[in-house]
């Protein structure tokens, strides 16, 4: 009997993977066949991954937020396309009363406008793999409990995440009868390297909080006690991209220690 979680024969495309959930999603993807197209805003980090994964898997250098570097990509590919991950990301925190509202257009177009150009540049290259003989095509979109729920200092970057999931379910919806799933992940708090403009944190008096005290406070607000790790995401975006999620799509997927739970 065909394992439905191997990725064997499949084609995969990672974005934001030179580090954190994108580079731990595309390892994963890798040990399960699958193979890999990494792309990064950092060509450096994004060819350290295919160096990792070796065999076929390839590195290009892309801004998601660019619809020329979709196009080029695609294009260096070639190719049907079974698998989509959209995770590249950016959060940028600053007090709501503070935030310049080009805060929120830059995070619009890495967190949301990426979706939509990369998500209709796959169409062709998805339908193509499903008329090859593939069961289902699967884009898999990176959101996040702050899409959920509030979170102080990070309102537009909230509005970004919740926009992916109404995007993901319309989309989902549409392409349902063409055998194109699409599926949301949301995160919880993961130790990554996603904050682009941050503001250190203070206490009531103004003073700096070390990151070590900051970092311990967060963890307390999970119930299983710790952030999550990029090895805790990589499995669930595997198996959603897997013929073993073939009758799952428009659905949401949050991976946060409990955070979300009360």
């Amino acid at each position: 009997m065909t394992n439905p979680f191997s990725l064997a024969g499949k084609r995969a495309l990672v974005t934001g993977a030179g580090s954190g959930i994108g580079r731990a999603t595309a390892l994963q993807m890798a040990e399960l066949g699958a193979e890999l197209i990494v792309t990064d805003i950092d060509a450096d980090t994004a060819a350290e991954t295919a160096a990792t994964i070796g065999g076929s898997a390839s590195a290009h250098a892309h801004d998601v937020s660019k619809a020329e570097d979709w196009a080029r990509v695609y294009h260096a590919t070639g190719g049907a396309l079974d698998i989509l991950v959209n995770n590249a990301g950016v959060m940028m925190s600053k007090p709501f009363g503070e935030a310049p509202i080009a805060n929120l257009h830059r995070q619009q177009a890495i967190n949301v406008d990426s979706l939509y150009l990369g998500m209709q540049g796959a169409l062709p290259l998805m339908r193509a793999a499903v008329a090859a003989g593939g069961e289902t095509a699967s884009i898999v979109n990176i959101s996040s409990v702050y899409g959920m729920v509030g979170g102080a200092q990070f309102a537009a970057y909230s509005a970004t995440k919740g926009a992916v999931r109404g995007l993901s379910r319309a989309v989902a919806f549409e392409l349902a009868k063409e055998g194109i799933r699409v599926n949301t992940v949301l995160p919880g708090p993961v130790g990554t390297n996603l904050g682009a403009d941050w503001d250190a944190p203070t206490d009531a008096d103004g003073n700096p909080i070390p990151p070590e005290a900051a970092l311990a406070a967060w963890s307390s607000l999970i119930p299983m006690g710790r952030l999550g790790e990029p090895r805790d995401i990589a499995p669930l975006v595997a198996f959603l991209a897997s013929d073993a999620a073939r009758f799952i799509t428009g659905a949401e997927f949050v991976a946060d220690g409990g955070y979300t739970a009360a």
